[in-house]
């Protein structure tokens, strides 16, 4: 397989080329922080993500459900009951 000209490149892939060529070019020590400082990055990230409770999930899907032409009242507390159920095992 020959090696592709530079100038056949897209933008993106010279962007990504010239990445990858400076990772390969740092030393082990380089390497090791700069994986630890990316694995770092991505720990906060998760962690300022919070999962939702399940009453406001809730209250968005019943809330959904109740705009919907036809519904009734009663109709909507029986889905919210099955809704519930099913919630309440998969959040535990």
């Amino acid at each position: 397989m020959g090696k592709k000209r530079s100038c056949r490149r897209t933008d993106d892939e010279n962007r990504i080329h010239e990445k990858a060529v400076k990772l390969r070019k740092m030393t082990d020590e380089q390497l090791v922080k700069y994986v630890e400082s990316q694995d770092e990055q991505a720990k906060v990230g998760n962690a300022v993500k919070e999962t939702p409770s399940l009453e406001s999930v809730m209250e968005d899907i019943m809330d959904e459900i109740g705009r919907i032409k036809g519904v009734g009242k009663t109709k909507l507390h029986y889905i919210q009951m099955i809704l519930q159920e099913k919630l309440e095992d998969y959040y535990g």
